[in-house]
């Protein structure tokens, strides 16, 4: 495969589409905000740089060469400090968004944002899919809202542009299924009854693929087939291995940023792409 492919943000997800992407035969150029990560890039991509989205002194220059453009932003605290989120989801996406509209190139580019499930909020378990609403009642969900609205905005500015919304992330150095094996006979301070969307590592590359090759354009969520609550994956898990079960808490926090639904596939699956992990509880899972 001969092209030029690019990712903004080389973290846990972005460093494995860029292996993919390189392994396919494509020109990659890597990004990272961090100089001390330059040196690592230099072994993962073609054309390693320092990038900050929203810095007036970063320099854009290189998205006139790509064919393909991953957006895999995330700020660098794995709690939600709202600052951050402003940072990454407010300022630095919009900053992008407009780098890419003053390409100076006529090249045509495909441009996949990676998103969250989590912008549907509490469903109360509802199924919920593409043309459900976003929950704005949450800053950081009604953040990562704006942030897909910018770049879906690309869509007839040379590009063709889609967002994949994913689930919680598990696969290499991500065993979910373990994690939740250890709290077994203990407390854990979140509502057990509700439900969550997951994504394996594997399929969230594989679905940047198929997005890029496909050229789609819209929503689309990139999730498992698992639709259960938190309690009973965590039942699943612990019979499994004749553990005690985890003790959830049957309420929500006042604080707490509530994500409860079960995220539909299907549109992604009716044209053609199939998760080759159904879920944490396949054998494959830990691969």
């Amino acid at each position: 495969m001969a092209g030029s492919f690019g990712v903004i943000g080389c973290g846990y997800v972005g460093s494995a589409a860029a292996h993919h992407f390189r392994h396919l035969g494509l020109e990659v150029t890597g990004t990272t905000t961090s100089p001390s990560r330059l040196q690592e890039l230099c072994d993962l991509v073609d054309h390693p740089r320092i990038y900050r989205a929203g810095d007036s002194c970063s320099d854009a220059s290189f998205l006139d060469s790509l064919d393909g453009l991953l957006i895999a932003m995330a700020p660098t605290s794995v709690s939600m400090e709202e600052d951050q989120y402003r940072a990454v989801y407010g300022t630095g996406v919009t900053s992008l968004v407009e780098a890419i509209k003053s390409r100076q190139s006529e090249r045509p580019l495909h441009v996949s944002y990676l998103s969250s499930a989590g912008v549907y909020g509490n469903q109360l378990g509802a199924v919920c899919d593409e043309s459900t609403p976003t929950d704005r009642s949450n800053t950081a969900n009604a953040l990562l809202a704006d942030a897909e609205e910018a770049v879906l905005s690309l869509n007839g500015f040379g590009t063709s542009t889609c967002v994949l919304r994913l689930g919680g992330i598990y696969g290499p150095n991500k065993d979910i299924a373990s994690f939740i094996r250890s709290a077994s006979g203990h407390m854990v301070p979140k509502n057990g009854s509700h439900i969550n969307a997951w994504v394996h590592l594997r399929d969230i590359v594989q679905g940047i693929d198929f997005a890029y090759q496909q050229r789609l354009h819209g929503v689309f969520n990139l999730v498992d087939d698992l639709q259960v609550s938190r309690r009973d994956l965590s039942n699943l898990l612990c019979d499994d291995e004749g553990l005690a079960p985890v003790i959830w808490e049957n309420h929500d926090r006042s604080d707490a940023r509530i994500f409860n639904a079960r995220v539909s596939n299907e549109k992604l699956k009716q044209l053609g792409f199939q998760p080759s992990v159904r879920s944490m509880l396949d054998p494959v899972a830990a691969i």
